[in-house]
């Protein structure tokens, strides 16, 4: 299932470190609908039944002040938004969880992107308003393979989060690793792939991706991390089910923090 929510910002401005507050708004619309719920998908590393990919028009790219929280402020890129709207893509392979994200989004309203103290941009504050909620139609993969272009750049690691690009020789037995593993999740299927995946790059290239998160900061004492994202067109070998489900969920690590997303194109 497939949803995009088109949101509106106060401040037509948007930073590039967006997807731990996108997480955020998961989990307050699924706090809304279902509490409990929401503390059983979010206790522990569970694996996420989830992408997302937040997708808008830049008008222009500027530097600006970042209050990332109260330890932390740097200077980076925001976009202006062309219009204010910015369009959240959600895939999932779990309906459940898709219903009560609707319901929640539906009782938000409007979500804080920012506080009082954390994610102002020149110390002003983002706002997204919850526009419309769509329901989209969902490709069905009959074959075994698919060509896949990426919606948000698939991220790829190894043990101590070394990055593995698609260019490296290793890429695909440690594609096949993380997915077994994630399938077999019983937040996902409880089983893993019933076939070896084959991925074949088409018109692939590297992305550094900027990202952050509480925990890293807290750890690290960094205010940021820097992410090796794969994007462009694959070809991915497999049985049909497997695939569909990565369709579904995402492909890669961090799937979950807005990584991984595909469009089907053939």
């Amino acid at each position: 299932m497939r949803l995009r929510i088109l949101l509106k910002t106060d401040t037509d401005e948007m930073t590039f470190l967006y997807r731990h507050r996108i997480v955020s708004l998961i989990k307050e619309a699924l706090t809304k609908s279902d509490k409990d719920y929401k503390e059983f998908l979010y206790n522990g590393k569970m694996a996420k039944p989830f992408t997302f990919s937040l997708m808008f028009r830049a008008k222009e790219h500027v530097t600006k002040r970042i209050t990332i929280d109260r330890d932390f402020e740097i200077e980076d890129k925001v976009a202006l938004i062309k219009d204010g709207f910015v369009s959240l893509f959600i895939s999932s392979s779990d309906y459940r969880f898709m219903i009560l994200l609707f319901t929640g989004l539906k009782k938000i309203g409007t979500f804080n992107f920012s506080g009082d103290d954390y994610m102002l941009v020149d110390g002003k504050p983002i706002n997204l308003e919850v526009k419309h909620i769509s329901v989209l139609n969902e490709k069905v993969i009959k074959n075994d393979f698919a060509v896949f272009k990426t919606m948000s750049p698939v991220v790829l690691e190894a043990i101590h989060d070394e990055p593995i690009p698609f260019s490296d020789n290793r890429f695909e037995e440690e594609l096949n690793e993380v997915m077994d593993r994630i399938l077999r999740s019983q937040t996902v299927r409880s089983f893993g792939l019933k076939r070896r995946l084959k991925f074949e790059p088409i018109k692939m290239s590297q992305k550094v991706i900027k990202h952050t998160l509480k925990g890293f900061r807290e750890k690290t004492g960094k205010p940021i991390m820097y992410l090796t994202g794969n994007v462009g067109i694959f070809k991915l070998s497999g049985d049909p089910e497997d695939l569909n489900m990565i369709y579904k969920i995402g492909l890669g690590n961090r799937t979950g923090q807005g990584f991984g997303m595909l469009e089907i194109l053939k």
